[in-house]
């Protein structure tokens, strides 16, 4: 390739080349040189890049406690890369992701705290406007959207939070959409949420969490509608025996994933649930072959595990120490 031809290409069909580069490719061409380092970071090109079409997805993994690192896994080409978050600001806390962007709360100096959103990619983020009432729980739910305006395709996005109000005293929902970049109060609930929710079918879904000796029981489910505002408990009798709940979306099914005991004390297995909307029953679906789960879980009577969904699969790693995946496809029911 001669360097007096391509060396001297316009900076408008250079942004262009770059933004059909793959995912992985992108973030290597910015050591190449400042000036494509530069170019990268432009607002001009990440317009360009926002309206090119998706060529894959990714999921993550945190390597450190205080958010400054992610592994990522890209399924398409089975590699991993690591991605450095030192760009983040310090006191990071519920990270929650969805469509390519992290959202998370920043603790102020103030003792106050505030919701920001970022593109790991770009390596931008900034801090939304501030929330209405004060930060209460750990609800925090984001939901990406591709909408058609004017002939263009862009991504936007609504956050879910729970937050404390005195006037009128109690908890309320309050949910940020970046497409009026204002927050609105929503429909009240006083259950007490976990992070880790699941979107289906128009739905956000939570699992609550209520003390039964000593120890914190997942004691039901409770969906969000997201465009009428309203909360509604899902009536389905929970699975007695069950431990480490998570909710997973597959296709517009809506899966739990959690393991199952013999004794209180001793997970001897995992089950895939889903939930049956006609019956409002919970499923079994397929239980983890022991023989994987034994590979999942090498500690005696060990029993968390994180679980994420992508795409038609779900992907369960062990918490503290991630060796390895174990895949579940869920449409052909196979580990």
């Amino acid at each position: 390739m001669d360097p007096h031809l391509w060396g001297t290409l316009p900076e408008d069909i250079l942004d262009r080349v770059l933004a059909w580069l793959p995912t992985q490719a992108l973030i290597r061409s910015r050591s190449v040189c400042s000036r494509w380092n530069s170019i990268t970071s432009s607002n001009t090109f990440l317009h360009i890049y926002s309206r090119v079409p998706s060529k894959d997805s990714w999921i993550l993994m945190f390597a450190d406690p205080h958010y400054k690192s992610v592994f990522v896994y890209i399924p398409k080409t089975n590699k991993w890369l690591n991605m450095p978050l030192g760009f983040l600001p310090s006191h990071v806390d519920n990270v929650t992701v969805a469509g390519g962007l992290l959202c998370f709360r920043m603790l102020d100096s103030n003792g106050s705290s505030s919701m920001c959103i970022c593109n790991p990619l770009t390596r931008t983020w900034r801090k939304l406007p501030p929330m209405l009432g004060r930060w209460c729980g750990n609800l925090v739910g984001v939901v990406v959207d591709n909408e058609h305006l004017e002939n263009e395709e862009r991504s936007t996005y609504k956050i879910v939070v729970q937050t404390k109000h005195m006037v009128p005293y109690g908890l309320r929902t309050e949910v940020f959409s970046s497409h009026t970049d204002l927050w609105t109060i929503t429909g009240a609930s006083e259950a007490n949420f976990t992070t880790g929710s699941a979107f289906c079918n128009g739905h956000l879904y939570f699992m609550t969490w209520e003390a039964h000796n000593g120890e914190f029981i997942c004691d039901g489910v409770y969906a969000y509608n997201l465009e009428q505002g309203i909360w509604n408990r899902a009536l389905a009798p929970m699975p007695y025996f069950y431990i480490c709940p998570h909710l997973v979306e597959c296709g517009g099914h809506l899966l739990m994933i959690g393991g199952f005991w013999e004794q209180p004390v001793i997970t001897v297995g995992i089950r895939v649930w889903e939930l049956k909307q006609a019956t409002l029953e919970w499923a079994i679906v397929e239980t983890m072959p022991q023989h994987l789960f034994k590979h999942l879980l090498k500690r005696p009577g060990y029993r968390l595990f994180n679980c994420v969904g992508h795409g038609e699969l779900i992907y369960l790693s062990e918490c503290l120490s991630p060796q390895l995946f174990v895949v579940f496809d869920f449409p052909r029911k196979r580990w």
